[in-house]
């Protein structure tokens, strides 16, 4: 049985991936059609909240790849 082997830029890629699945996924809730718009609109704030602090992370990542690599 062979493994596969991958290179760093994948397997950090792989990493940031799972990472900002879970930060995203954990502030998730559904949205329902019969919620009030403040409710709505609150949830839709946490999930921005969320997609912000995943761009930085990722951000933060990227840079301390690309610093290491020189």
């Amino acid at each position: 049985m062979a493994t596969e082997r991958r290179g760093p830029s994948e397997t950090l890629t792989d990493t940031l991936i799972e990472r900002v699945d879970k930060r995203v996924q954990a502030n998730k809730r559904p949205l329902l059609s019969t919620a009030p718009i403040t409710d709505a609109v609150g949830e839709l704030a946490l999930r921005i909240d969320a997609l912000e602090a995943a761009v930085r992370e990722i951000a933060r990542e990227v840079q301390k790849h690309r610093s290491a690599q020189r």
